[in-house]
């Protein structure tokens, strides 16, 4: 099984890497943009962007996890379950802080989204935030055990 992990490291850093660089990205650069823009320019690059962007950003995070799981087991070296820990606080992070706001510009049913949606970005982008640093220090774990790997005695 030990001939897999460098394969299975391959996967988990791709995968911290795509989802630490894609919360950077909706951080630094997507939501100054939308902040600054009118809402009916900001609206249609937002839902653009997260409608394709959405669920592939959860599946990518999930096979990262699953990755990192399995090489605790394998290597037993306790950064990778310390990225799985991170891991896990990005993910209810995005699905019940970040996806209800998200489904409101979505969706548009609201006829004061409008009018909301200076307050609605302002809590987006402070939950983007704590995304953005738990995602980026589970990538950060992620490449301890790479970097510096552990030598059995």
């Amino acid at each position: 099984m030990k001939r897999f992990e460098p394969f299975l490291q391959l996967i988990a850093l791709l995968g911290g890497a795509v989802t630490f660089g894609t919360a950077y990205y909706l951080l630094f650069l997507g939501h100054p943009a939308w902040s600054e823009a009118p809402f009916e320019a900001f609206l249609p690059m937002f839902q653009g962007l997260i409608l394709n962007i959405g669920m592939s950003q959860i599946i990518v995070s999930n096979i990262a996890l699953e990755a990192c799981v399995i090489l605790f087991f394998l290597s037993k070296d306790w950064f990778w379950l310390i990225a799985v820990a991170l891991l896990l606080v990005s993910l209810p992070v995005t699905m019940y802080l970040l996806m209800p706001i998200n489904f409101q510009f979505i969706e548009t049913t609201d006829p004061d989204l409008a009018a909301k949606a200076a307050d609605l970005l302002k809590s987006w982008g402070l939950y983007q935030i704590i995304r953005t640093i738990a995602d980026g220090l589970a990538f950060a774990a992620m490449c301890k055990p790479v970097i510096w790997p552990k030598h059995s005695a």
